[in-house]
């Protein structure tokens, strides 16, 4: 969930669906639908879903103005800001994980909910407040415990995951290049891409004369593709006194003579003209299933979602 202050030319508010980081369906403010992403959600849920959740998103919206208008007057600020909350459930090995129910200010974590100890914790000063006003309301607090703990996990998982598994979230392999660039003093700069993988999990090093395994300088992260898959980036700085050597990017699970082909630096004069890409085998990280590996935060997943706080 997403609430946008201040900003023009997009909604102010909307919501994201995901199972094991794919998005599965989407709200926002402008068209006031809730709709499926993907095909096998309309066999997972019944149509009247979505059209109760609809309605139920609508004071959501309300909801997440309301808490919007409280921070920028504790914080004494204007202009554009944002306020997230992540609720999620999770399976692994077929066996329920912790929920998860957290609120970010501005990128930042404010604060997030225990679920075994049915308490709010701060993440900041400022959300102290917040706390006591929300741990008040115990009977809210309990329902909220009992929706991490039961409803969430056994309902919404039992539900999409069995359709999810076997329609759509199969592992997807990286197109994978590298490119070159020198700089002015001397240097040469080698980036490897790594483009439309899915899942999210996968670990990009470079190697010289398959052997070492250098430490990039510079990575871009995993950042996501509006197709649902994933994209990342990892170079590698060489200087002259290192020309002559023959590197290699490589995902983790891959050994040196999978390597094909390696891009050998001759010296400065024999080096391929900036922007020529040279494509390398990649595979995904050894391993990975048919879903996402399983880490703390598990997948969110658009069901029976918690009540915005009303006080």
């Amino acid at each position: 969930f997403t609430g946008v202050q201040g900003s023009k030319g997009i909604p102010n508010f909307f919501v994201l669906g995901q199972v094991d980081g794919l998005g599965v369906a989407y709200y926002d403010s402008t068209t006031l639908e809730l709709s499926p992403t993907q095909d096998w959600m309309c066999q997972a849920v019944e149509p009247s879903y979505f059209r109760s959740k609809r309605q139920e998103l609508l004071g959501y919206k309300e909801g997440f103005q309301r808490i919007m208008g409280r921070l920028l007057e504790r914080y004494n600020q204007t202009g554009v800001h944002t306020l997230q909350l992540r609720v999620g459930c999770s399976l692994r090995d077929d066996s329920p994980q912790a929920g998860v129910l957290q609120y970010a200010y501005d990128s930042q974590d404010f604060i997030g909910f225990d679920g075994q100890r049915g308490l709010w914790v701060a993440a900041v000063q400022p959300a102290v407040l917040s706390k006591r006003r929300w741990e008040a309301d115990r009977p809210w607090c309990q329902f909220l415990q009992h929706y991490l703990q039961q409803e969430c996990r056994w309902d919404w998982c039992e539900k999409m995951l069995p359709h999810s598994l076997t329609s759509c979230l199969r592992p997807v392999p990286p197109e994978v290049s590298v490119s070159c660039r020198d700089a002015p003093d001397g240097s040469v700069t080698l980036s490897c891409h790594a483009r439309g993988f899915y899942p999210r999990p996968i670990h990009v090093s470079w190697v010289r004369d398959e052997e070492d395994i250098l430490a990039e300088t510079d990575s871009s992260g995993i950042l996501p593709n509006a197709d649902s898959t994933y994209y990342t980036q990892s170079s590698l700085e060489i200087s002259l006194q290192q020309d002559g050597h023959r590197y290699a990017c490589r995902e983790g699970g891959l050994s040196p003579c999978a390597l094909l082909p390696p891009f050998p630096l001759p010296g400065k004069k024999g080096l391929l003209p900036p922007g020529v890409l040279v494509p390398l085998v990649l595979a995904m990280l050894a391993g990975a299933g048919p879903r996402a590996a399983g880490g703390s935060d598990g997948g969110s997943l658009p069901g029976q979602t918690p009540p915005i706080p009303l006080q």
